[in-house]
């Protein structure tokens, strides 16, 4: 018989044929209007298990890097605004780390960006200028975690399985 494979979409988990799901991802007219979250080029898992990291310290960047990719997430970096905009163009995450001092943005601006451009996102914010009025106000605008620099290995891991949990 055919092989069969498990496939998630929008509209949940599904037992399909690899054959039709092969035909139903490359046909042209799908491919036109898929999201990238469906095309073939991007593996399940990686999109599964996708992070962002935007931080313009490289070596807080690379830290949360080194903590989440031993966890096996696929993680991808941006130290600016722009890098940041144009890797969510680029790809869907399930879960972005946000630092909300990058020289020169507004990280609430950032933040409302983000999620405009990628609202299935879980954001969750890390900053060196943790106070409650930030704290109240990116969760009003959607972020689902805060926390607040210096933090633990243990503290990002803990916060980014919650994100991947609850993610849509």
């Amino acid at each position: 018989g055919p092989e069969y494979v498990t496939y998630l979409n929008r509209d949940g988990m599904s037992f399909v044929p690899f054959e039709e799901l092969k035909k139903r991802l490359t046909s042209p007219e799908k491919a036109e209007r898929a999201p990238e979250v469906d095309r073939p080029e991007l593996p399940e898992a990686e999109v599964l298990h996708s992070i962002l990291v935007i931080d313009d310290e490289p070596s807080v960047n690379n830290n949360i890097r080194k903590i989440l990719l031993k966890k096996g997430y696929t993680v991808d970096q941006a130290l600016t605004k722009r890098e940041a905009l144009e890797q969510i163009e680029r790809r869907a995450y399930k879960v972005i780390l946000l630092d909300l001092k990058i020289p020169g943005v507004n990280g609430l601006e950032l933040l409302a960006a983000i999620r405009e451009k990628s609202p299935e996102s879980r954001v969750i914010i890390i900053t060196g200028y943790a106070t409650i009025e930030t704290a109240k106000e990116t969760a009003r605008l959607g972020a689902v975690d805060y926390l607040a620099k210096p933090f633990t290995p243990e503290e990002i891991r803990i916060s980014t399985e919650n994100a991947f949990r609850y993610a849509a």
